[in-house]
């Protein structure tokens, strides 16, 4: 095999671009154009047409590129040596939290805790809501701006709002958390939600819900595949698609959408643009993401004081 097809960071099928995503059936590195979202997660083009399925981003030359060779699948073990290695419910939880793990456990996570506030909320008559909502009679509050996203109000109406937002949050997030990494997704996250909920209150209005994060994260994984031409248009239509909903049922969330899709997309960019580069100190794009939030959030409790 040659060096490429060996390399753990170089897609297989594109030995110049270079990924951290790994195929989930055969444990393979596949770059955005090769990625194939599936039931069981991220696919890549041979591990589709093996279990029949249908392939989409392909390539000019496939029909003429040669197929790799699969890895050995390794040996299974035996319940008792899974429950060793395991440890039982803990030992299971800290192999998910372990950093390299591809679960995408901050995904679920977010999830999670959106669904349990949406039911204390309903059960307490929005405690949670109260707490954690940001608007503009709570704008010295900072800490509204980033725990806005997990509330909704405590109305039974919105319970239809968490389910489809935690669909399309569950059906893009997982991707973005293995391609960008746990801690930097946790950052593009806060970022997402701080300006979203930040231009939110600029706009006069109470900032809640996922629509903030889940634009930061089709704007995060806009500027990853950026150079892929079939994926950019995908994500573009996507972004398009929401955007339409959004004024269709009168844009009131137009500011959060719009700051959430800068924010993901920004500090996906600094990451991009800073990280690795001779020079310049691994810190750099948080404290530029920091300082943007911290304006975003400064402009806020000045508009509040204004008005």
């Amino acid at each position: 095999m040659t060096d490429a097809e060996t390399s753990p960071d170089v897609c297989y099928r594109h030995p110049t671009r270079e990924s951290w995503v790994l195929c989930q059936r055969c444990g393979r590195t596949i770059c955005p154009e090769c990625q194939i979202l599936s039931p069981t997660g991220v696919l890549c083009p041979e591990c589709v047409r093996e279990t029949g399925g249908s392939v989409s981003w392909r390539s000019a030359g496939e029909a003429r590129r040669p197929a790799a060779k699969a890895r050995p699948a390794r040996a299974a073990r035996s319940r008792p040596e899974r429950a060793a290695l395991s440890g039982g419910f803990l030992g299971a939880l800290g192999q998910m939290l372990r950093p390299g793990n591809e679960v995408p456990v901050l995904s679920w996570g977010t999830v999670g805790v959106v669904l349990v506030f949406g039911v204390v909320g309903l059960v307490t008559g929005g405690l949670p809501y109260v707490v954690l909502v940001a608007a503009p009679p709570f704008a010295l509050e900072a800490w509204r701006y980033f725990t806005a996203a997990f509330v909704y109000p405590p109305n039974a109406v919105f319970l239809i709002s968490i389910l489809l937002s935690s669909v399309f949050f569950l059906l893009t997030a997982p991707v973005v958390e293995r391609n960008l990494g746990r801690g930097r997704f946790a950052v593009m996250l806060l970022v997402a939600g701080g300006v979203g909920s930040a231009a939110m209150v600029i706009a006069g209005g109470p900032s809640y819900g996922l629509s903030g994060l889940l634009f930061g994260m089709f704007g995060s994984y806009l500027i990853y595949v950026w150079s892929y031409p079939a994926a950019r248009v995908q994500i573009l239509v996507i972004i398009g698609i929401n955007l339409l909903i959004s004024l269709a049922f009168g844009g009131f969330f137009l500011p959060l959408i719009i700051g959430g899709l800068i924010g993901g997309a920004g500090m996906t960019y600094l990451f991009q643009r800073y990280e690795g580069k001779p020079g310049t100190p691994p810190r750099t794009p948080y404290l530029i993401g920091g300082a943007v939030v911290a304006v975003f959030i400064l402009f806020a409790i000045l508009r509040s004081i204004a008005f």
